[in-house]
């Protein structure tokens, strides 16, 4: 009789420890699958995430030239600025006159910088960059800007602003800028440029 209570105690402590190791193992076994799932997709994203970061920074040229210490043309990448072309060119010269250039402004491809010595310009070359007394709504001032028909101080801050963000590619263009629409441009259009 003892012997029967004590098999079926040992079967007991048995069928215990056995759901015991099995609820313990399907415990284990969610946890691996669960590190497995977070951590692979998290891979993937970040895998994709640096492949398209690649794909959205496209490589642009310009042409840097004059006071500046190494001129010539260099690749730069969208979103460089023109103090990175100055520092690509081997910074400025000791002569360079940069009263006229905004560091700050973003590159574009294909442009060229020039960046006059003491005394090599004139205000016209300045505002209009020597383009036979059309004024380049890409680097002229705001007074410069304010000498169009049309455009008074807003208009002119108002370009400013916009070409900060993005240099106009065609005069047109500017009728983008908000307020500027054909009346004026059709006022203005033989007095601008884009140009260099």
């Amino acid at each position: 009789m003892n012997n029967s209570i004590y098999k079926k105690g040992l079967a007991v402590v048995l069928i215990i420890a056995l759901i015991v190791m099995a609820t313990l193992g399907i415990k284990l076994s969610v946890k691996e699958n669960k590190i497995m799932y977070t951590s692979s997709p998290d891979m993937t994203n970040n895998d994709t995430n640096l492949d398209n970061a690649e794909e959205e920074l496209s490589c642009i040229y310009v042409d840097i030239d004059g006071a500046v210490n190494n001129p010539g043309v260099y690749e730069f990448t969208e979103g460089d600025r023109v103090i990175d072309a100055i520092d690509k060119a081997g910074g400025l010269k000791d002569t360079a006159y940069t009263k006229n250039i905004n560091k700050a402004r973003k590159l574009v491809d294909g442009e060229k910088i020039y960046i006059f010595d003491e005394g090599e310009y004139t205000l016209q070359d300045l505002y209009n960059d020597g383009n036979e007394g059309k004024i380049n709504i890409n680097t002229a001032t705001k007074d410069n800007l304010m000498s169009l028909p049309g455009i008074g101080e807003v208009y002119a801050q108002r370009i400013i602003d916009y070409r900060n963000g993005k240099l106009f590619s065609s005069i047109e263009e500017i009728k983008e800028v908000q307020g500027i629409g054909d009346k004026i441009f059709e006022k203005i259009k033989d007095s601008i440029t884009i140009n260099n």
